[in-house]
């Protein structure tokens, strides 16, 4: 054996020379997905492929081999990522990207992938080496923690600004509450009704943002009181949506004593999540109806539906998918509904997708996603 040197390229010769049983057994047992193209032949076709290549992507050696993998390529594959490793490729260059690939069955998956050219000892480029990983379900997790930070970020800056107005408004209350009884003057009085009017609803909101700021989204309960957590959250979400969004919502005749096995950290991400998807399908201008209701076999009901431009069928079974997104600008990261399908399904719930409220002069009608959870009294 020789000794290591040349960062172990000497070391992987002599294996591959003398134990290629060993080298085999490395390839064979990596938990990465490893590839090799043939760089001899045109279109770089597949060599071989790994058994981790098999079980991430779905597709048998058999099913690959003497294809150019740009088979795991697809809708929301980004162009700019392929550029890249086309230009790599034909630079003859090392190159590292993250982009979307799909499994056999169709489904999404986030690739962690980096590509090396191998030349031989005369130099002659032979193959490409490809390592992968799906970093998927890292993704989703980075997700949900960065949802959860926001809210207890904005729950914080929300206690801030609630003491302020409570500072500013007790004093415009209570003057206006103090001298309206000597005002004889009709019109002014009824001026001042209104002034006092809209002081206390201002402080009605401020209690509001207290309510939310008080720990309400630490996650340390394990279940969510209905409405009175839904509710929470809505007055929330309407920080997060601009004003021209007009959010109404009905509870019904709901017990007050109604709860749901779904902590209200994680909950307020599912609600906020639909909301926010609902606003910016609605080009944040529009409005969006929120319904509770409850039935007589232990399920709660709870649906968003908004008078946007809907979705077409075809997309119905797309849009809880990882990575899928419709926004022309991708600037989302088309993770929140996956994120919100991963938190309603762990609850026991299900999520269902339909027509939603009348479009703007009668065109057609937006999208409604119903939560059917269960719930404990």
């Amino acid at each position: 054996m020789k000794s290591w040197k040349n960062d172990g390229y000497d070391v992987l010769e002599d294996i591959a020379g003398q134990s290629p049983e060993l080298l085999k057994s490395i390839l064979e047992g990596s938990p990465d997905t490893i590839s090799l193209s043939d760089a001899s032949r045109p279109d770089l076709p597949l060599a071989y492929v790994n058994p981790s290549f098999e079980k991430t992507t779905g597709y048998q050696r058999a099913d690959v081999l003497g294809r150019n993998c740009r088979f795991l390529q697809g809708e929301e594959t980004s162009s700019d990522d392929v550029a890249r490793i086309r230009r790599a490729i034909a630079d003859r260059q090392p190159v590292e990207v993250t982009l979307v690939n799909y499994r056999k069955s169709g489904e999404p998956f986030l690739n962690a992938l980096r590509i090396g050219p191998i030349f031989d000892r005369s130099g002659q480029l032979t193959a490409f080496l490809g390592i992968q990983r799906d970093i998927t379900e890292q993704r989703l997790r980075a997700q949900q923690d960065n949802t959860r930070n926001r809210l207890e970020a904005l729950g914080t800056a929300s206690g801030a600004l609630a003491h302020q107005l409570n500072n500013l408004l007790h004093p415009v209350a209570s003057l206006l509450s103090l001298h309206l009884p000597d005002i004889t003057d009709a019109n002014m009085r009824k001026d001042l009704e209104i002034a006092l009017y809209s002081a206390n609803q201002a402080a009605e909101l401020s209690q509001s943002l207290l309510g939310l700021s008080r720990g309400r989204f630490e996650g340390g309960d394990s279940a969510t009181q209905l409405p009175e957590g839904l509710l929470r959250i809505i007055d929330l979400a309407r920080l997060m949506v601009p004003a021209s969004m007009v959010i109404e919502t009905s509870t019904g005749s709901l017990s007050q004593h109604l709860k749901i096995p779904i902590n209200e950290t994680l909950f307020a991400q599912v609600v906020i999540n639909l909301i926010v998807n609902a606003s910016q399908a609605c080009e944040h201008s529009g409005r969006i109806r929120i319904d509770l209701t409850a039935s007589q076999t232990q399920r709660i009901k709870i649906s968003i539906a908004d008078d946007g431009p809907g979705i077409p069928d075809a997309d119905v079974n797309k849009i809880f998918m990882p990575f899928y997104t419709k926004r022309t600008s991708k600037k989302g990261s088309g993770l929140g509904l996956s994120v919100v399908k991963r938190i309603i399904n762990e609850s026991g719930g299900l999520i269902q997708v339909g027509k939603g409220l009348p479009q703007p002069k009668g065109r057609g009608f937006g999208c409604v996603i119903t939560l059917d959870i269960p719930f404990i009294t």
